[in-house]
């Protein structure tokens, strides 16, 4: 590992770390919850909240500990300008990816899990973080709710298009498909060239849950697509804010950034603080 990769690993650690708290305040969170299912002893869930809130402090200490040694790098100034974004979007950006690796948009979507048909399959390996994945749909939501103007309206475009336009997607088992668009879709779900794997996949739970098999979401996938491609864009982004990713720059023109981020003498990992 060079000089240079040091402060990457650094992160990693950091935000590791961070995620194992949240993760034991989670279980117990989810231990608590099954005891009052059971009518334990009201003494007894008041111990473990007790415990648990302090949990809860514990992280929330740690974030703000890490915040004071992010606040020098650029990828924190550009969380911050950015609605929805902030400490722990940094924390999951600068410790999820390594930007000497992932040195292109293109990159970094791929780990991000944030391509079409990236899934775990039994038997296959994939170079993909899954938990990455789950926190970049997180992120997605995050700053959709928030409503940041930029990224918000391109989700609503690629919303609307998905909904009035055709479209042809590759499928790695049935090669290039003819999609209608997604509005015919929702009001007649057999006219998608996927339905009857859809409806396979939904009768199939149906039976080893034991109920009866529920509609298709036909309208929620076009909402997933859309949070996809909304998700993509911060991923993309914050690469951008590094100064190692200067040459893939001129191929990713697509994406917006600020002229402030345009700075070189500044590698954005180096805010670890001895």
């Amino acid at each position: 590992m060079g000089s240079k990769e040091a402060p990457v690993w650094e992160w990693k650690h950091l935000c590791r770390f961070y995620l194992d708290l949240q993760h034991l305040r989670t279980a117990c969170e989810a231990r608590i919850r099954k005891m009052e299912e059971e009518s334990v002893p009201d003494e007894l869930i008041a111990l473990m909240k007790h415990y648990a809130s302090s949990l809860k402090k514990e992280e929330k200490s740690f974030l703000k500990a890490v915040e004071e040694r992010m606040k020098d790098s650029l990828v924190y100034s550009w969380c911050k300008s950015v609605k929805g974004l902030g400490t722990m979007a940094c924390l999951m950006f600068m410790g999820f990816t390594n930007p000497f690796v992932a040195d292109t948009a293109g990159k970094a979507r791929a780990y991000w899990g944030l391509v079409p048909y990236k899934k775990l399959k039994a038997g296959e390996r994939l170079r993909i973080d899954p938990e990455a994945k789950g926190r970049a749909w997180l992120i997605a939501g995050n700053v959709i709710k928030a409503g940041d103007q930029f990224y918000v309206s391109q989700y609503k475009r690629k919303k609307e298009y998905y909904l009035n336009n055709p479209r042809k997607a590759s499928h790695p088992e049935k090669g290039l498909i003819e999609f209608p668009p997604m509005k015919e879709v929702i009001e007649d779900p057999s006219k998608c060239p996927l339905f009857v794997s859809c409806k396979g996949r939904i009768v199939g739970k149906a039976k080893r849950l034991g109920r009866e098999p529920k509609t298709t979401a036909c309208r929620r996938h076009v909402d997933s697509m859309a949070r996809v491609y909304g998700g993509r864009l911060p991923v993309s982004s914050w690469l951008f804010t590094q100064p190692c990713s200067a040459s893939s720059r001129l191929r990713h023109t697509n994406v917006i950034f600020s002229n402030f981020f345009r700075k070189q003498d500044q590698f954005c990992l180096t805010g670890v603080k001895s």
